[in-house]
């Protein structure tokens, strides 16, 4: 079709719809799907794991203060209960148990902040290596997965050759400029080192939690059982909870709760994502439509060039006007 002779608008319009499908036979729209995904990693690979494993740290801490309080005080550990009038020789022998929950707690404690610290750096370097690769995907593909927009924006309202001289068709050339897609895509496919890193120090950290969440409530409870001579009165001392006993159940209860499961979900969605990567499926689209969209810019860019001429813009006015050219 001869730009040149047909009404523009008519023409870039065809142009656009064109662009659109061809946008869609090439699979592009699995590209920005990609590009998307990436970015989304990206972002929560730099906020981290931080509040889930935060909440859980900050009550394996409370029980740990807990437990510490009981023990600076035996005698007050009966507290009300049928043994207060023994509270100070009972309370130092459930202090003795006591103390050595303190010591499995402390245990988890450490492991928690283990757990936190071998997750941050695997984090941290996947997040910077990805806000890199993203950035290099950005400028080889995004510019060209937005074309189709950007053509249908341009053309939008541009109905006469005044207003077809005026659109702009550098940004639409540039996007078909493309750029490396290798490093970025092979960056992205080696990052399932650092995903196994935080997934192995994460799954440490939850196995041990779940091992100390099985004995703990029973280990409370023993701790408290009466010693001998007294344990055929255990019914009768303790007919009242004393009420630390009811505070770590509680606070262990509490702890029970709190799942790592949405984390390492994620941590495995994202593993698979980055290990399934072929990098084939990016590039074949992007090379299929920066061919079959260059033709079609050119057509676009001859459009306007001819409007620019018919309008008195791209040379000096002929007598007769070259405006007719266009009807």
């Amino acid at each position: 079709m001869d730009a040149l002779g047909t009404d523009p608008a008519a023409v870039l319009k065809q142009i656009s719809q064109e662009v659109q499908d061809k946008f869609n036979e090439a699979g592009m729209d699995k590209v920005e799907d990609f590009v998307d995904t990436m970015e989304d990693i990206m972002a929560k690979a730099k906020a981290g794991p931080g509040e889930m494993l935060k909440g859980a740290q900050s009550q394996v801490d409370a029980l740990k203060s807990k437990i510490e309080e009981a023990l600076a005080n035996p005698a007050s550990i009966m507290g009300d209960s049928g043994a207060a009038c023994i509270a100070g020789w009972v309370g130092g022998e459930v202090a003795k148990k006591l103390r050595s929950f303190g010591n499995e707690t402390e245990g988890l404690v450490e492991e928690m902040k283990k757990m936190a610290s071998n997750m941050a750096q695997p984090m941290k370097d996947l997040a910077d290596a990805l806000e890199k690769a993203v950035s290099q995907l950005e400028a080889s593909v995004k510019n060209l997965a937005k074309l189709p927009k950007l053509i249908s924006q341009e053309i939008q309202g541009k109905d006469s050759p005044d207003d077809v001289a005026k659109i702009n068709t550098d940004p639409m050339k540039k996007a078909l400029d493309g750029g490396d897609l290798d490093e970025p895509l092979k960056a992205i496919g080696g990052m399932k080192g650092l995903l196994d890193s935080a997934v192995g120090a994460l799954k440490g950290g939850m196995e041990t939690m779940e091992n100390f969440l099985q004995t703990a409530p029973a280990t409370v409870r023993s701790a408290f059982d009466m010693p001998a001579p007294l344990c055929a009165l255990q019914s009768v001392l303790l007919s009242q909870a004393p009420k630390i006993m009811t505070d770590l159940l509680g606070m262990l209860e509490k702890l029970q709760s709190v799942s790592l499961e949405p984390v390492m979900k994620a941590l495995n969605n994202t593993t698979e994502k980055v290990g399934s990567l072929d990098p084939q499926a990016i590039k074949t689209p992007v090379n299929k439509f920066m061919e079959s969209a260059k033709d079609l810019v050119d057509k676009l860019d001859k459009t306007v060039s001819g409007a620019k001429l018919a309008s008195g813009g791209g040379m000096p006015k002929m007598p007769g006007g070259m405006g007719k050219m266009f009807g």
